[in-house]
């Protein structure tokens, strides 16, 4: 999440409460081989990280992704996006007009209508888990630095260095105070002194089941992004999909970074940028070309 946005309004919201449960799909299976597609076999749904994967380097949607993704949907696949990114930075989804306006956001932690600026569910980490894991990462890990997402709020510890996090309601808080505010659907993890791999591999086994750790710094910044348990991309988009009678063996999905690694395994069909992060190497993933060159959008464009 390099560039900045203008913040997107939201308001709290349930989708289908009656089934809105703590009940989380299966999304942990190992990365699959894709069968075979038949003549002419297109996606029922596609699904896009957006930074590094469906956005050019310099974040804005390019004309061919956005006619590519105009001429899907008129051929009936649905498009939606799974992204890192609060709901604070989707005006760049807004500016689509796209009819069907649902975002998977904060790492599933999310599902946001941008059109309808609306809430549809919330997976938030719950506050004494949260106050337990900053006590434990912060003595296991000197120098580590906290943050919290609540959607529209973004609050930041002491020493928290702010990058490009403008858009939305930014609020400095003592860490006693930032753990303490409720409704927390992602921690941010930051440590300077080193890469998001080696502050992931020393932060995981602090961490253990309690949270889910991922990471989607593509400038090599030590910064980590913990949701509660089980959320992932995979999981918001499962129970989506689940929601809407589309099997994963009819979705096809892109991605770039460790944080779309259990989307990439749950798809039916998974495809990585040519720069993807080396960790996903061993998912049976067809390689594309690169954001740069509007990969996401050709491929589409050769299902239609």
């Amino acid at each position: 999440m390099t560039s900045r946005l203008e913040p997107a309004a939201g308001r709290e919201g349930e989708l289908d409460p009656e089934g809105a449960t703590d009940r989380q799909p299966d999304t942990s299976a190992s990365p699959r081989t894709p069968t075979p597609e038949p003549e002419g076999w297109r996606p029922r749904l596609v699904v896009s990280d957006l930074d590094g994967t469906f956005l050019s380097p310099d974040g804005t949607v390019s004309e061919l992704n956005r006619q590519a993704v105009a001429d899907a949907l008129a051929a009936g696949i649905e498009v939606v996006f799974a992204t890192g990114r609060p709901i604070r930075w989707l005006q760049v989804v807004a500016d689509l007009g796209l009819a069907n306006s649902v975002v998977v956001a904060s790492n599933g932690a999310m599902l946001y209508d941008v059109a309808r600026e609306e809430v549809l569910r919330s997976s938030p980490i719950e506050p004494e888990v949260l106050a337990a894991v900053v006590r434990d990462i912060a003595e296991a890990v000197p120098g580590s630095r906290f943050a919290t997402e609540q959607g529209v709020t973004f609050n930041v510890g002491e020493g928290y260095q702010l990058r490009g996090d403008g858009a939305g309601d930014v609020r400095r808080l003592p860490t006693a105070e930032l753990v303490a505010v409720p409704g927390a659907v992602k921690l941010l993890v930051q440590q300077p002194d080193l890469d998001p791999d080696e502050l992931a591999a020393r932060v995981r086994p602090v961490v253990g089941e309690r949270l889910t750790v991922t990471h989607s710094a593509a400038d090599g910044t030590g910064l980590l992004e913990l949701s509660a348990p089980g959320v992932t991309k995979a999981s918001a988009l499962a129970d989506w999909c689940e929601r809407r009678g589309i099997t994963p063996d009819e979705v096809a999905a892109f991605g770039d970074m460790p944080n779309d690694r259990a989307m990439l395994s749950w798809a039916g069909r998974p495809h990585v940028m040519a720069e993807a992060h080396p960790s996903l190497s061993d998912l049976c993933a067809t390689v594309i070309g690169s954001n740069a060159d509007s990969a996401v959008g050709r491929t589409l464009r050769g299902w239609l």
